[in-house]
C-alpha cells in the first residue's frame, strides 16, 4: 500500500484526547508530514482550518484547570504555563502535549499555549539548569545581588544594559537579560560557537565564583516569567546588605509548592528544616531551590513531555536553533501591530462599497494596544503574532462582506484568520460592534 503524502488523524469531537493519543502512536513514521485532521461525522476539508482547530480545541482541552497538567501565573489563565509539580495525571497527556508542540513547530502553527523560554532551554539543553559545585566558600555572601534593574518582565529587561549587581564579572561578560529572559551572553547550539550548553563560549573561562553569579542571574530572569513573586523574592534575599538574614527572611533549607489548595514543603538538603538561611549560605539556598523549581519539582512531568516533542522534532535540525528562536515559532510574538502592514496582506472579499472597507482599517487603526490584542484574539484564535522575522507581515487576514443586516455583529472564523462584517451604518456604529464582538465573545458564541 501506497503511503500518504500527509499525516491524517480521525477524531471524534466527544473523544479528542483519546482519539489524538491513540492515532498518533500509530502514525509514527508520518509525523513528519503535513497534518490534515477530519472530524467523524463532518463533511469539512482540511485547507488548513480544520487543523489549526484541532490544535485550538486540543490545547484547550489539555489546559483545563480539571487536569491539572499546568499551573498559570494569572488568574484568567492568560499568562504563562509551567508544569504542576502536584499533578495527578498520567504521563501519557504530557507526551500529548509535547507531541503538539513538536506538530505545531513542524506545520507552523502558533499555539495558545504560552510556554516560558525556560522550557524549551530545556528541550535543547539537557543540563542548561544544572548547578555548578558551590558552597559558602566559593562565593563571599555580599557578592551576589542580582539587578535591581532586572525586572522579571521583559519591558524591564529590554535595555540591554548589565545587571547593576556589583559584579564586574557579571557585567563584563554579558549576564543582562536580552529581553527574551535569558542571558545577553547566551548563543544558543554548539553550531553556534557555544560549548554545547547553550551559553557563551566565555562561560567556561569564569572563576567558580563568576560563573555561580553568572548563573543565578540566569535562572532567576527565567524563573521570573512564570514564578515573579519567587524570583523578586530570592532577589530581594540577595540584594538584602545587613547580617541578620536568618533573623529578617525566617528561612530554612525547604521548598513549597501549593497541591490543590495544601502547602506542600519539600526539602532541599537532608535536614533542610533544621537548617537555616544565614547570610554565609544564602547564596546556596537561592540555587538550590531554583534548581528544584527549574529541574527536580517537574521532572516527571516534563520528561514525558520531552520524550513527546522529540517523537515528532528528533533530529539534528533543532540544533540548528536557538531556544529564543524556537519559542517565537511555538508562541508567536506578543509585540504589536501596525495595521498599515496588515492591511497591505489582507484580502478584501464581496465590498461593493469602498467606504465600508475603509470603515475597518480605520477602526483598527484607532484601537489600542489591548484591544488589537483581542482582536488578533477574535479573529485569529491567539493574541500574539507569527515569529518576530515574519511579524505583522506574516499575519494574513480575510475581510469578507456579509450582506445588509447592520443589527447583526461581526463574525470570525479564527481557522482562517477571516473577519466577517455586515453593513453598518456609520463608522462609529462599526467600532461600537466590533468592540462588542471582541470583548465580550467567547468560544463560539457571547460571554
Amino acid at each position: 500500500m501506497a503511503s500518504q503524502p500527509y499525516l491524517k488523524l480521525f477524531i471524534r469531537r466527544k473523544c479528542l484526547v483519546e482519539d489524538s493519543l491513540n492515532q498518533l502512536a500509530t502514525h509514527e513514521q508520518d509525523l513528519k508530514k503535513r497534518l490534515k485532521i477530519e472530524f467523524v461525522g463532518e463533511e469539512g476539508v482540511d485547507a488548513g482550518g480544520l487543523a489549526k482547530e484541532w490544535f485550538m480545541l486540543l490545547v484547550r482541552d489539555l489546559l483545563n484547570p480539571l487536569y491539572g497538567l499546568f499551573v498559570c501565573d494569572a488568574e484568567d489563565g492568560k499568562g504563562t504555563y509551567w508544569f504542576n509539580p502536584a499533578a495527578l495525571e498520567t504521563s501519557n497527556r504530557y507526551f500529548l502535549v509535547g507531541v503538539v508542540v513538536g506538530l505545531a513547530l513542524y506545520n507552523s502553527t502558533l499555539l495558545d499555549l504560552h510556554l516560558p523560554l525556560a522550557v524549551f532551554k530545556k528541550l535543547l539543553y539537557p543540563n542548561f539548569y544544572h548547578t555548578p559545585q558551590h558552597s559558602s566558600s566559593v562565593l563571599p555572601p555580599m557578592v551576589v545581588v542580582a539587578a535591581a534593574t532586572a525586572a522579571t518582565t521583559t519591558a524591564a529587561a529590554s535595555n540591554g544594559h548589565a545587571p547593576a549587581d556589583g559584579s564586574a564579572a557579571a557585567q563584563r561578560y554579558g549576564t543582562a537579560s536580552n529581553g527574551t529572559g535569558g542571558s545577553a551572553g547566551f548563543t544558543g547550539s554548539a553550531s553556534a560557537g557555544g560549548m554545547g550548553d547553550g551559553r557563551s563560549p566565555i562561560y567556561g573561562l569564569l572563576s567558580s565564583s563568576a560563573q555561580v553569579r553568572y548563573q543565578i542571574n540566569e535562572m532567576l530572569s527565567d524563573v521570573g516569567h512564570f514564578r515573579p513573586d519567587l524570583a523578586r523574592g530570592l532577589r530581594q534575599l540577595l540584594q538584602y546588605r545587613e547580617t541578620d538574614v536568618e533573623q529578617v527572611f525566617s528561612l530554612t533549607f525547604e521548598a513549597s509548592y501549593d497541591a490543590y489548595g495544601e502547602i506542600i514543603t519539600v526539602p532541599l538538603i537532608p535536614q533542610g528544616a533544621h537548617v537555616p538561611v544565614t547570610s554565609h549560605n544564602r547564596v546556596e539556598y537561592v540555587m538550590r531551590y531554583l534548581q528544584w523549581v527549574l529541574n527536580d519539582s517537574v521532572a516527571r512531568q516534563f520528561e514525558p513531555f520531552k520524550r513527546g516533542f522529540y517523537y515528532v522534532c528528533g533530529g539534528n535540525a533543532l540544533s540548528l536553533f536557538r531556544p529564543e528562536e524556537i519559542e517565537l515559532m511555538v508562541n508567536g510574538s506578543g509585540e504589536d501591530w501596525d495595521s498599515k502592514m496588515v492591511r497591505e496582506m489582507a484580502e478584501q472579499v464581496g465590498f461593493e462599497d469602498g467606504v465600508l472597507v475603509e470603515w475597518v482599517w480605520a477602526v483598527l487603526d484607532e484601537m489600542k494596544v489591548d484591544e488589537r490584542r483581542l482582536f488578533l484574539l477574535f479573529v485569529t484564535g491567539t493574541d500574539r503574532l507569527p515569529m518576530v522575522s515574519a511579524g505583522a507581515a506574516g499575519l494574513r487576514l480575510k475581510i469578507m462582506f456579509l450582506g445588509d443586516d447592520w443589527r447583526r455583529l461581526p463574525v470570525a472564523h479564527t481557522c482562517f484568520n477571516q473577519l466577517g462584517v455586515w453593513k453598518y451604518r456609520s463608522k462609529d456604529e462599526m467600532r461600537h460592534k466590533i468592540m462588542l464582538a471582541i470583548k465580550e465573545s467567547e468560544g463560539f458564541g457571547l460571554k
